[in-house]
């Protein structure tokens, strides 16, 4: 049996060096899966999301990514990896809005240095049109609407195939048309083979197959659906 894709144990996390914001974290997610994480604002989710996506360094504990041993002193060499292996859906969508919806979707080959080939926008074409923005490639982001936005997020977040997406309460301002169209899309991303992590106070949705935890404390605590 293969290793997890991540592999957490005992992870602190504090920032004024008295309170940890994670407190003792054991955490394990492997290709294929989907985690959901609940938790009352301001309990660290955030901030979990940050430490796993590679944008935030731990204090204790060990982390590894892929078999990789990620050395919190050397966070800032990890650019390339989280280029090419990871991919983020921002609630705040975080598009460049001048840009079209096409060109904000490939932005992640800008960075992981892969080539726009055919395949590449063959899949563009088949990504937009799963997710229903398809008729708007050509429209610049700033024009779209919130659930348009995160459509575009999501495609972004896909179309390079990260083993990892990380959603940062990916419905926390949508409808529940927009919801649900999203709570698919990673859900198929996941079917497809990447590990999907996932923050949110949506209790509604479904996420098929997911494990499902609750962060509260500082503790991350698996429960039932």
């Amino acid at each position: 049996m293969n290793d997890p894709l991540i592999r957490m144990s005992s992870i602190k996390k504090s920032y004024d060096g008295k309170k940890n914001i994670l407190d003792g974290i054991d955490f394990s997610l492997g290709t294929g899966e989907i985690a959901v994480i609940y938790g009352e604002s301001g309990c660290g989710k955030s901030t979990f999301l940050n430490v796993v996506g590679l944008l935030d360094s731990i204090n204790e504990g060990s982390y590894f990514f892929d078999n990789n041993k990620i050395s919190a002193r050397r966070l800032n060499t990890y650019s390339t990896l989280r280029a090419r292996d990871i991919g983020f859906v921002f609630q705040s969508y975080c598009l460049i809005e001048p840009l079209s919806v096409r060109d904000n979707i490939l932005m992640p080959f800008v960075y992981n240095g892969k080539p726009l080939s055919k395949q590449v926008m063959s899949e563009l074409n088949q990504i937009s049109s799963e997710l229903g923005i398809d008729s708007l490639l050509g429209k610049k982001a700033a024009l779209l609407s919130g659930g348009e936005k995160q459509r575009v997020a999501i495609a972004r977040a896909m179309i390079k195939h990260p083993k990892l997406i990380i959603a940062d309460e990916p419905t926390g301002n949508l409808d529940e048309v927009n919801s649900n169209i999203v709570a698919a899309a990673l859900s198929r991303a996941a079917e497809n083979g990447a590990a999907v992590l996932i923050v949110t106070h949506d209790r509604q949705l479904n996420y098929n197959n997911a494990k499902v935890y609750l962060l509260n404390d500082g503790r991350l605590i698996q429960v039932e659906k």
